[in-house]
């Protein structure tokens, strides 16, 4: 298995469990694609700001929600730099499914 595919297969499965949890689909979409970033991250320290990713979400069409906001990787570090966060997320049956995660320089 690539790992992309492997990072796909992980992300569905967190969203799967965050689809039985409490909080608004805003709220539970920038959740999904906190961990869908720290898993691409592979092992940096990442730190992203939440609340300005549920904010960013937007309905692009076909049930797939988008979200952007700033992601800090190596935080705490002397190599600590600042990307966006662009995440793509599927509704489906009211299961969230982290479809794409990528670092904007």
């Amino acid at each position: 298995m690539t790992g992309h595919a492997a990072r796909f297969i992980t992300g569905l499965a967190m969203a799967s469990v965050l689809a039985g949890c409490s909080g608004s689909p805003a709220s539970r979409a920038a959740l999904a694609c906190e961990e869908a970033a720290k898993e691409r991250a592979e092992g940096k320290m990442l730190s992203v700001d939440l609340k300005a990713l549920e904010q960013s979400m937007v309905n692009e069409g076909e049930d797939v929600l988008r979200l952007q906001a700033p992601v800090t990787l190596d935080t705490g570090l002397q190599t600590q730099y600042t990307q966006t966060l662009d995440c793509r997320v599927r509704v489906a049956n009211g299961e969230l499914h982290v479809v794409r995660v990528t670092f904007v320089f």
